[in-house]
């Protein structure tokens, strides 16, 4: 009886754990502006006065700071987006050289 073993399960956990350990170090880097972003989107969509002082600094109003960043992108969902597609593409990966493929330091 032979027993062949399958390396890929193994393989791609490690790449994934790559990719996760990545977006980590990329998330802690950043704590601090992700977090404010997330506030001043969160007071945008409501026009909250704490938006006053920079709209002042800005030279704009509430209701334009208010839309302006609310055009912008949400960064933390759009590196989320980015982390979950990469996991799918491991997922999907069915040799060692696709997996290679990914490159995790391009994040």
């Amino acid at each position: 009886m032979k027993l062949t073993l399958d390396p890929m399960p193994v393989l791609r956990q490690a790449k994934a754990d790559e990719v996760t350990m990545r977006f980590n170090q990329m998330a802690a880097a950043r704590t601090h502006t992700d977090q404010a972003y997330a506030q001043k989107r969160a007071w945008a969509e409501v026009c909250d006065a704490r938006l006053q002082p920079e709209a002042e600094l800005r030279g704009m109003t509430v209701l334009e700071l208010a839309a302006a960043i609310l055009a912008k992108p949400d960064t933390v969902a759009a590196r989320e987006l980015q982390r979950v597609q990469l996991l799918r593409r491991i997922a999907a990966s069915t040799t060692p050289a696709e997996l290679n493929a990914i490159a995790v330091s391009d994040i």
